[in-house]
């Protein structure tokens, strides 16, 4: 048994920028109790693939199978920056993602991101924790 704690952070679903400055950023509808159903859904989603015989050339992992593969959170800032899936971006001209923003706009939507700290057993999945991310700015 082996303890294993990582962030998780919502995707970025709007982006509303006023001139040079980014206003606002709106993230998955999601709080502690609906982080702890999307991960409870996608444990059950690998597991079922996992009986059906998908994974024949190697054993599904935690974060790589339920948390980046099934739900819509990312590891880390930079991972949700990076993130090709349509985003609603108003206020720049015809960008649709994030990372398509000039260098100091995405900073300040890195900015605003909140997240999740994720404490899981990586051979019992179902044994798992979270906790809101406290920044200290």
């Amino acid at each position: 048994m082996s303890t294993e704690k990582i962030t998780a952070y919502p995707e970025i679903t709007e982006t509303i920028i006023e001139g040079d400055d980014v206003v606002s950023v709106t993230q998955g509808n999601y709080d502690l109790d609906k982080v702890i159903a999307h991960v409870n859904e996608s444990i059950a989603m690998v597991k079922k693939y996992e009986e059906m015989g998908y994974y024949t050339l190697a054993k599904p992992e935690f974060v790589s199978e339920v948390i980046t593969t099934f739900t819509d959170l990312e590891v880390s800032k930079k991972e949700v920056i990076r993130a090709n899936n349509f985003m609603d971006v108003q206020g720049y001209q015809e960008c649709n993602r994030v990372w398509q923003l000039p260098d100091e706009m995405k900073v300040q939507v890195s900015q605003m991101l909140y997240g999740f700290y994720i404490t899981f057993d990586s051979e019992n999945w179902e044994d798992f924790n979270v906790e809101p991310i406290e920044e200290s700015n």
